[in-house]
């Protein structure tokens, strides 16, 4: 049921309705990770499973080449899963898929030097990510606080964590020096709605915070999961627009597929309502707004 809100997300629709990548992006990449997870379920026996997971991941990146980053998560997640001669193949196998991309983008050097920008910075860009990654994590936030009600009330201190709490405060105030976002296109829910409220991006700052915390606090207690995290945050930092559709509904696979799936249960096993009426709410106000022209 959680997997077919997805089919209400806004970026899938127009994806369906016009001449657009990137819903066949999203079938490469979702048909990538559930082979890749069918590997994990084997305890990392079947190969073919694993081959079919980078083909697939690979049609992904050649499709839309911003899932590239997914290749870093998963090396780094088999090196410690897998011996060296399997891993050394694996890699092999990988780089031996990218030669056609590395090969086109020698021959034409524009697509990656010729679109750089400067609409923001690499600190900027990773609040601006935070925010809008945030916006897909609130219902999971609410619908745990009122699943654990009757055991805690209102005590929320079972989702606070010292650690993950230094390190979100630190880097949302480091990130926040210099914060650079020039234009009204992109920016995401949060950035938007602090300039509509303030006319300025620094109410961003707080919400990038609580997505940089619940990122981490929700993720897999794992060096690979820390890794992932952090290429959620810093891959669309080349300086150029950030918009919400490169994370839609491409987190919300990657949450409910590669995060700690006990504390995504726990949020979700006693009652879903709030994450559907959520989700419902937020397919109803954007066609409101598009159909007003806002």
């Amino acid at each position: 049921m959680l997997s077919s809100l997805i089919l209400i997300f806004p970026v899938f629709q127009y994806s369906a309705i016009w001449g657009n990548n990137h819903n066949t992006a999203i079938i490469f990449f979702s048909l990538g990770i559930l082979y890749f997870n069918s590997f994990i379920n084997t305890k990392f026996k079947k190969n073919t499973k694993l081959i079919f997971s980078i083909i697939f991941l690979t049609l992904a990146c050649y499709t839309r080449q911003y899932y590239v980053f997914f290749f870093i998560f998963l090396l780094i997640y088999l090196i410690n899963k897998i011996n060296l001669k399997r891993f050394f193949f694996v890699s092999l196998f990988i780089v031996s898929c990218a030669i056609p991309g590395v090969y086109f983008v020698i021959l034409n050097p524009i697509l990656l030097f010729g679109f750089k920008q400067n609409i923001t910075n690499l600190n900027s860009s990773v609040l601006v990510s935070a925010s809008m990654i945030l916006f897909y994590l609130v219902p999971f936030i609410i619908q745990t606080i009122i699943n654990n009600y009757k055991l805690h009330k209102f005590n929320l201190t079972y989702l606070f964590d010292k650690k993950i709490f230094i390190i979100s405060i630190v880097t949302s105030l480091l990130c926040s020096l210099n914060f650079i976002y020039n234009g009204n296109i992109g920016g995401g829910v949060y950035l938007k709605l602090s300039y509509f409220l303030f006319d300025n991006p620094y109410l961003v700052i707080p919400f990038s915070f609580f997505g940089i915390y619940f990122l981490l606090y929700f993720s897999q207690n794992t060096l690979s999961n820390y890794v992932l995290v952090i290429l959620l945050l810093i891959t669309f930092s080349s300086g150029y627009f950030i918009f919400q559709k490169y994370f839609e509904p491409m987190f919300f696979i990657i949450f409910l597929s590669c995060f700690d799936k006990y504390k995504i249960s726990m949020s979700i096993k006693r009652s879903n309502y709030i994450i559907f009426f959520y989700f419902i709410f937020y397919y109803i106000a954007t066609n409101y707004i598009y159909l007003l022209g806002l």
